[in-house]
């Protein structure tokens, strides 16, 4: 399997890594479309969000909710989930991308409570 998520995951390939425990990766996406564009990545690999247990797609959003307080953006955020090639699905590993206009997030490592 050729998984660029999972690379990075794997430590393989770059990434501008904000936060990483035992079941999540947090990046910036290389294409940002907000002034902070970051994707809360699984560390088991589900190419789509049918494919994933619920509890897995709970956690991540769990984690979302966790982030946009930790940033304090809970008043203007986005979440996007793709899935599948046409919806604009290009990346086989489930990820949740979170979007917001409201400030930049840096490249500095960010402590979330509770995930």
């Amino acid at each position: 399997m050729d998984c660029v998520f999972c690379r990075i995951i794997a430590g393989t390939s770059p990434a501008r890594i904000i936060f990483e425990n035992d079941r999540v990766v947090i990046f910036h996406d290389r294409r940002p479309q907000a002034t902070t564009h970051l994707l809360v990545v699984s560390k088991a690999h589900y190419a789509t969000l049918l494919e994933t247990p619920p509890e897995e797609i709970g956690y991540l959003i769990k984690v979302c909710r966790v982030l946009a307080e930790t940033l304090q953006m809970e008043d203007g955020f986005r979440l996007l989930i793709n899935n599948g090639s046409r919806s604009g699905q290009f990346v086989f590993h489930l990820h949740v991308h979170f979007m917001s206009w409201l400030k930049a997030v840096g490249d500095e490592k960010i402590a979330l409570k509770g995930v």
